[in-house]
């Protein structure tokens, strides 16, 4: 989901903030651990989680087992893998983009309750757009403040694993090294010199590649990007006390595959052989050397897939979608961070790749052409929110109002609004006419073979006590159910790789187990248990906390 703009290249052009953590890279204190606590909490069993961005499950999967990545085989306790389970049925969230995704994978619970649905979305009650990830405009503070100011977790209503940890056991050691979600934590290890713009789908990527020049410069920004991430965790695991549970997160796979000419896969496997697993030798080595490798559970997981899009402003059709509501007589709000507490906007585009978000005012509110609308009150059913629905239907239809919009769209879902503070509704897919059918009978009758668990995730990102901040209505364009990519479009600007749909494609997400003191086989029925009946991304946080319990003692692990 984005060109994540990098380091000194793109810092260079940024304000004081940005410069000074560039230039500084450091190790900030998260928590003052209170006195009388051990440095660390060794008789529970330590646990590394690998955190890939836009890593697909098959293409992972496929590298590890044809032995294409021997330090992350060795990282997974080496003996052909004999140690290692590999899940089939891990899903990502929606949507399958970084920053709903990762929130998740890190609470544990689902975007409808910790409120981050997005890489971009509105909140209503305070009529701000939240941009960790910006797609609608090319700024760069919103990603710095993830980690100058703590944005992330400033927007993160739930608490995080780590949070959850330390309320069991407040020794435990916890480092997390460039995640966006860190709270709780112990350190956040940032990386030296250079430091990662995260999450910007549709940021400056004309600027990117200008400054990078070839594709072998474009890979050689990433890689110093995530060797001088790997190098600061590095450093620090040389001495002192080993971290109990250590997050570490790797961006280029996600970053190059957003751009690179050569298509995705490609893209991401070089990366994987030549840089990742580079990296994660690094890893294994140092933690070998001080014994803290064979005790030691792994999780390696991912966020999303990636889809192969067509780069050029047809299939890029984040401008039109304004213009279809514009063309209905809304009034849309400006693609800025930031408007004044003034502006009579009564509609709200956010942007997620194959998804995009609608929210809608209620007109009756603010008639008038200068009259700001009361954000804080849901909008009219009949007269606002399906009129919205219904001139997106009609667009792409015929392409009423915006030629660019028509055949764009899969599917356009709606739902009855409910005011801020209350349960929202399921989204239902919107028939035209001002009809609408439950998804799961939608599909019965419109089959979507390439589109797995919709209904279910679904209802996590739009039932739940944020849940309307996934939009009043929701676009799914023609994407992950399209076989060629002259035939899909995407809420962004242009790239040559894109996600967020409910697609396979998208969805399908690694989840790999080891222990090298474990069997496959006894690891297998831990996962599965935990996994339960819905194998989705928040149970990254249940199966952590599994592993952290007091009861999960520890085996004497061999020797190297």
């Amino acid at each position: 989901m984005r060109v994540w703009l990098v380091g000194l290249l793109l810092l260079a052009a940024c304000p004081k903030k940005g410069l000074e953590l560039a230039m500084s890279g450091e190790v900030k204190a998260q928590r003052e651990r209170p006195l009388g606590l051990r440095p660390n909490a060794p008789e529970t069993a330590p646990v590394l989680v690998l955190a890939l961005d836009g890593v697909s499950r098959e293409l992972l999967y496929e590298m590890v087992r044809a032995g294409k990545l021997p330090n992350i085989e060795a990282l997974l306790g080496g003996d052909h893998l004999s140690h290692a389970y590999f899940d089939d049925s891990f899903l990502s969230t929606l949507p399958s983009t970084t920053m709903a995704a990762w929130v998740t994978t890190f609470t544990g619970v689902t975007p409808a309750e910790h409120g981050v649905t997005g890489n971009e979305y509105f909140i209503r009650e305070t009529r701000t757009l939240a941009c960790p990830a910006p797609v609608q405009f090319a700024d760069s503070n919103p990603t710095l403040e993830i980690y100058t100011d703590g944005y992330i977790n400033k927007l993160t209503d739930s608490p995080t694993v780590y949070e959850r940890i330390h309320e069991q056991d407040p020794d435990t050691l916890i480092w997390v090294g460039m995640s966006q979600v860190y709270r709780g934590a112990d350190w956040l290890l940032l990386a030296k010199r250079v430091i990662l713009v995260k999450a910007f789908e549709g940021f400056f990527v004309k600027l990117v590649e200008s400054l990078a020049g070839s594709d072998a410069d474009q890979g050689k920004i990433y890689k110093d990007l995530d060797n001088a991430a790997i190098d600061v965790v590095t450093s620090h695991l040389e001495q002192g006390p080993i971290p109990d549970v250590l997050t570490v997160y790797v961006s280029g796979t996600d970053l190059l595959a957003h751009i690179a000419k050569e298509g995705p896969d490609e893209a991401r496997r070089k990366y994987l052989a030549e840089i990742v697993d580079t990296g994660v030798g690094k890893i294994v080595d140092v933690l070998r050397r001080r014994d803290a490798l064979a005790n030691r559970w792994v999780i390696i997981t991912a966020d999303h897939g990636h889809t192969p899009v067509v780069h050029d402003d047809v299939h890029a059709i984040m401008t039109v979608a304004a213009d279809v509501l514009t063309h209905a007589g809304f009034r849309v709000r400006k693609f800025a961070r930031e408007v004044p507490a003034t502006d009579p906007f009564n509609a709200v585009l956010a942007f997620g790749g194959a998804m995009a978000y609608v929210y809608i005012a209620d007109r009756g509110q603010c008639a008038g052409e200068h009259d700001a609308c009361p954000w804080g009150e849901p909008a009219r059913y009949e007269q606002d929110v399906l009129a919205a629905a219904d001139a997106f239907y009609r667009a792409n239809e015929d392409g009423t109002g915006a030629p660019g919009m028509k055949g764009a769209l899969d599917l356009i879902l709606t739902r009855q609004p409910k005011p801020v503070k209350d349960i929202d509704l399921p989204f239902e897919v919107y028939l035209g006419n001002g009809k609408t059918q439950p998804i799961d009978a939608y599909l019965k009758d419109h089959p979507h073979p390439t589109y797995i668990a919709m209904a279910e995730r679904f209802h996590d990102l739009a039932v739940g006590l944020h849940g309307e901040r996934a939009g009043d209505v929701l676009l799914i364009a023609h994407n992950g159910d399209r076989e060629k990519a002259e035939e899909r479009f995407y809420f962004a600007a242009p790239y040559r790789s894109w996600h967020g749909s409910p697609s396979r494609d998208d969805s399908q997400i690694p989840l790999i187990v080891a222990r090298s003191i474990e069997s496959s086989k006894s690891i297998e029925p831990r996962v599965k248990r935990v996994l339960g009946d819905r194998p989705f991304q928040q149970k990254v946080t249940d199966l952590i906390l599994d592993i952290r319990r007091k009861d999960s003692q520890p085996k004497t692990a061999r020797s190297h």
